[in-house]
């Protein structure tokens, strides 16, 4: 049995792209225009105050990483721009420049290089090229935000960082959803609730993300790791701190009335208790079966809703998913209509049932995935996913062991990956850029516990 580990300890640990020749060509191309860029900005920082600025940060860039996370949750829905993004990005790419630290670069998994080829390749055979190629920056923009991430968190101080600016940004974000409870205020969306069923809802709650399910998702991708932040933080206050903001996180998440964010939070807690102590997870079940009614009424109705055959919103999700099954039927083994929602939303025109107004997007991430980019785009993505997870877990005993604190951020990123992938399954939870973000950062950081320094 130990021989069968260490063999599927090996494999994992293997990876195709980084021994690869075309990595290495590309890196020598690379560095052969970065050489050429920082003789440009060694230029620059003699003669421009806000480059001799940017070199002068350039040490400090784990916390303009933190500090960027921040802005990327707080910035309101209606002021949002993912022009922000690239701006972000093109700095933190300038600052690894200027860093000029001496130690190996990490190179991306196998899987996620396959997938980030798919996302190319569905760009340029689209049926519309030119819908997708800003998703294509989109997405890029988020893969250099993933390199420049895990080559720059190198220690457990970085790490604990990045936690506790995400802990500030959940409760910044968390403190505007009160203060649109209790003094804003939230008219009830019909397009969002069904008032024949959740009567007694008010206004659903979204805070900075524009929408409800889309808080929900937030919520799921930062709370966990807020939960590790509050465990194995080190300073009382930022403990204090975490702990404050999980309490006021989970009643902001109340009041959003997304079923799908409760149901998937659910499945947060479970996995991250199944990880952190397997003998908790009977207090666990009795503990959510108290907590259901104790719950507020309207709370239980809508929560109870999941199951009633006659709420419009599951109805309506029925219809597109008949729809885009047609669809997938025809695309998904060709790789995709192309990349982005506005060409899935142009080319499901002509699936879309009669009993459909206005689609957005297919309320199903891998569905969408699979009509977007194809089949082998979703199996890469997952097999990235699965990889990752399985270096961990494969050496669990060995993380525990040796660095318990790593541990636990690496279990609130798995229970918050896990939690999404479920929520993922009712509504496509990558239609907002600042979300697929997070997404990648709680794998990027998962990438990076594994590579930690002491």
């Amino acid at each position: 049995m130990t021989k069968f580990f260490d063999l599927l300890r090996f494999n994992l640990d293997y990876n195709a792209w980084d021994e690869s020749l075309i990595r290495k060509l590309l890196l020598r191309i690379r560095l052969f225009f970065e050489n050429i860029f920082v003789k440009i900005l060694d230029f620059l920082k003699e003669k421009s105050f806000l480059f001799g600025l940017l070199e002068s940060l350039s040490g400090h860039i784990n916390i303009i990483i933190a500090l960027s996370l921040i802005f990327i949750s707080i910035v309101p829905f209606n002021l949002w721009s993912n022009l922000y993004l690239y701006l972000i990005v093109f700095i933190l790419w300038i600052l690894n420049l200027y860093r000029k630290d001496d130690k190996k670069r990490l190179a991306f998994d196998d899987f996620l290089v396959l997938f980030i080829l798919t996302i190319g390749l569905s760009t340029v055979f689209s049926i519309y090229p030119r819908l997708s190629l800003k998703y294509a920056v989109n997405y890029f923009s988020i893969f250099l935000f993933y390199a420049i991430f895990i080559n720059n968190i190198r220690t457990r101080k970085d790490l604990f960082q990045i936690l506790t600016a995400l802990t500030v940004a959940t409760l910044l974000v968390s403190f505007f959803g009160l203060l649109q409870k209790f003094v804003i205020g939230v008219s009830v969306d019909l397009s969002q609730t069904d008032t024949s069923i959740s009567q007694e809802l008010s206004g659903r709650i979204y805070s900075t993300m524009g929408n409800p399910n889309v808080l929900g998702e937030y919520y799921l991708l930062t709370v966990p790791l807020i939960v590790a932040n509050f465990l194995k933080n080190e300073n009382k206050y930022i403990k204090i701190l975490s702990a404050f903001t999980i309490l006021i996180s989970m009643f902001v998440l109340l009041t959003t009335g997304s079923r799908s964010a409760w149901a998937s939070f659910a499945i947060c807690v479970f996995v991250f208790t199944l990880l952190y102590n397997p003998r908790l997870l009977p207090v666990f079940f009795m503990l959510g079966l108290i907590l259901f009614f104790f719950l507020p009424g309207n709370i239980q109705i809508r929560l109870m809703s999941i199951f009633n055959k006659s709420d419009s919103s599951i109805n309506y999700r029925k219809y597109i998913y008949e729809s885009a099954n047609i669809m997938k039927k025809n695309f998904a083994k060709l790789g995709g209509v192309g990349l982005g929602n506005e060409v899935f939303q142009a080319a499901f025109e002509n699936y879309k049932a009669p009993q459909l107004t206005k689609v957005a997007h297919c309320h199903n991430l891998y569905l969408q995935l699979l009509i977007e980019i194809g089949a082998f785009g979703l199996f890469f993505l997952i097999g990235h996913i699965i990889k990752l997870f399985s270096k961990i877990l494969i050496n669990f005993k060995e993380f525990r062991e040796k660095n318990p604190a790593i541990s636990l951020v690496q279990y609130g990123a798995i229970a918050a990956i896990c939690g999404f992938m479920v929520m993922s399954f009712a509504d496509y939870t990558w239609f907002y850029l600042r979300i697929v973000s997070l997404f990648f950062i709680n794998l990027a950081i998962l990438k990076a516990s594994l590579n930690i320094e002491n």
